[in-house]
C-alpha cells in the first residue's frame, strides 16, 4: 500500500471491502498510465524530474502500456507507481504533487470521452441502419394513436422518427461530451498542491479542451458521471419504445418481419420466435436508468471536497456504458435484417380525416365535413406512402470523427514521445 507504514495498517478486510473489483481497474490500466506519461513529462518541464529519469520513467511506462493487461495489488494507481519503480528508482518521484483523487478524476474523464466517442460512432451506425430501412423498406402502414389504427402512416416515415430522435440524442451527447472534456489532474487531495505544476501542459498533453479551474470542484466526484449517464438514458429511452415498436408491428400487427438470427424459441412450443432481444432492450434501458440514479442518490448529499462514497459511481457509469454500447450494437443488425410483411389488415377509418379534408378542398366547412364523414363512414381511399422525414445529421460525423481522431493522436504522441 502507498500509504502503509509501521504505524499505519489496515485489516485484510478493511482493504477487501474498500477495494473496486479488479475488473474495473483493469479498464482505467490504460488511462493511468497515460496520465502518468503527461504528469512526469511536466514534472521535468518544472524541474523536479531530470530528463535521464524522464527517460527511464518514460520506457517503463510505455513498457506497461503494451504488456500488461491486469492490475495486482490495491489498485490501478499502486500497481503502476509499483511496476515503474521496480524497473526505476525514478519511479518514487511519479506521485510528486499528485494525491490518488486526482489521479481517480482524471483517468475517469479520459475513460468517458474514449467511450463517448466510441458510443457516438456505434449511434451513428445505428442511425444509418434506420435511415436505409426507412427509404428502401417503405411502406403504407397505419398510424396510431391511443394505441388505436387513426391516420396513414408509413414504414419509412416511423423508422425515421428515430432517426430524428437520435441525432436529438448525439447533440445532447455532444453537450455533454464538451463538460467531460475537461482537465482535473492537479486538483490533488481537493485543494490544489503548494509546488509549481503546470496544469495547462498536462492539459495539453492529455488532448482536454481546458483545465477545470476550481481543486475542490475536481473533487465533488460523480456529477460529470451522472451527466453522461442522463444522456445515455435518454438514448436508451428511444431505444425502450423502438423495442416496444417492432415486437408489436412484428407480431400483433405484422408490419414487420424478425430475421431467425435475432429472434429464439421456445423448449415447449415448436412454432414460436420470441423477440427476446428487444425484451431485454426494454429491460436494459431500466438498468441505464437506474444507475444514473444510484449516482445522484450517491453524492448527492455528500458534503464538498473529495468523500470515498463516490467511488461507488465507477461501477454503475461502466455497466451502463457497456450496457448501451451491447443494445446499440445488437440492434443495428437487427434493423439492417428487419424485413417488411404485407400481411396484415388497414382498418378504411384511417382515411377519414383525408376524406373530410378532401371536401373541404371542394368547398365544405371542415366541421360540416367532419360530421358527414363521421356518420356516412365512407371514406376515400389512397395508396399514397408517405416519406421518411428527419433531421439532418449535419457536423456531428465529422465532429466525432475528429475527436476520435484526436483522442489516438493524444495516445500515439504520448507513448512515442522521446
Amino acid at each position: 500500500m502507498l500509504w502503509e507504514n509501521t504505524d499505519h495498517s489496515a485489516s485484510e478486510a478493511t482493504l477487501q471491502y474498500t477495494m473496486e473489483p479488479k475488473e474495473f481497474e483493469n479498464r482505467f490500466l490504460p488511462y493511468d498510465v497515460l496520465t502518468n506519461l503527461a504528469h512526469v513529462t511536466m514534472l521535468n518541464r518544472q524541474g523536479f524530474v531530470t530528463d535521464a529519469e524522464l527517460a527511464e520513467l518514460r520506457d517503463a511506462l510505455t513498457d506497461l502500456y503494451h504488456e500488461a493487461d491486469e492490475v495486482e495489488g490495491e489498485d490501478v494507481h499502486t500497481f503502476v507507481e509499483e511496476r515503474v519503480t521496480q524497473q526505476t528508482e525514478a519511479g518514487k518521484k511519479m506521485h510528486l504533487a499528485r494525491s490518488r483523487n486526482d489521479q481517480i478524476f482524471v483517468d475517469t474523464r479520459l475513460f468517458m470521452k474514449d467511450a463517448t466517442i466510441d458510443l457516438a460512432h456505434r449511434l451513428l451506425d445505428f442511425i444509418d441502419a434506420l435511415r436505409t430501412f426507412a427509404e428502401d423498406k417503405n411502406m403504407l402502414i397505419p398510424g396510431y394513436t391511443h394505441q388505436q389504427q387513426a391516420m396513414p402512416s408509413s414504414t419509412g416515415l416511423w423508422a425515421s422518427s428515430y432517426v430524428d430522435a437520435l441525432i436529438d440524442d448525439l447533440k445532447s451527447l455532444r453537450a455533454t461530451y464538451r463538460i467531460i472534456d475537461s482537465n482535473p489532474l492537479g486538483a490533488a487531495a481537493s485543494y490544489g498542491t503548494s509546488l509549481d505544476i503546470d496544469r495547462d501542459l498536462t492539459t495539453e498533453l492529455l488532448g482536454f479542451a481546458q483545465k477545470q479551474h476550481n481543486p475542490i470542484y475536481c473533487s465533488n466526484r460523480g456529477k460529470q458521471e451522472l451527466q453522461l449517464l442522463q444522456t445515455l438514458d435518454l438514448v436508451m429511452l428511444d431505444i425502450q419504445k423502438l423495442a416496444e415498436d417492432v415486437i408489436n408491428f412484428s407480431e400483433d400487427q405484422q408490419f414487420f418481419e424478425l430475421a431467425d438470427d435475432y429472434t429464439t424459441g421456445s423448449s415447449i412450443m415448436p412454432q414460436k420466435r420470441n423477440p427476446d432481444i428487444l425484451e431485454l432492450a426494454r429491460a436494459k434501458a431500466e438498468e441505464v436508468s437506474a444507475g444514473k440514479e444510484a449516482i445522484r442518490r450517491i453524492i448527492g448529499k455528500l458534503p464538498s471536497g473529495y468523500n470515498r462514497d463516490s467511488q461507488q459511481t465507477k461501477g454503475h457509469l461502466i455497466d451502463g456504458i457497456d450496457t448501451v454500447r451491447a443494445t446499440v450494437d445488437i440492434l443495428t443488425p437487427l434493423v439492417e435484417n428487419l424485413e417488411r410483411s404485407d400481411d396484415f389488415d388497414i382498418d378504411e377509418g384511417i382515411f377519414a380525416a383525408y376524406t373530410a379534408n378532401q371536401k373541404v378542398k371542394e368547398g365544405m366547412p371542415f366541421r360540416d365535413a367532419y360530421h358527414e364523414v363521421k356518420s356516412s363512414q365512407e371514406y376515400e381511399v389512397h395508396s399514397e406512402v408517405a416519406d421518411p422525414v428527419h433531421q439532418p445529421v449535419g457536423d456531428l460525423r465529422e465532429f466525432w470523427a475528429d475527436e476520435r481522431e484526436g483522442f489516438d493522436a493524444m495516445s500515439e504522441r504520448l507513448l512515442t514521445a522521446e
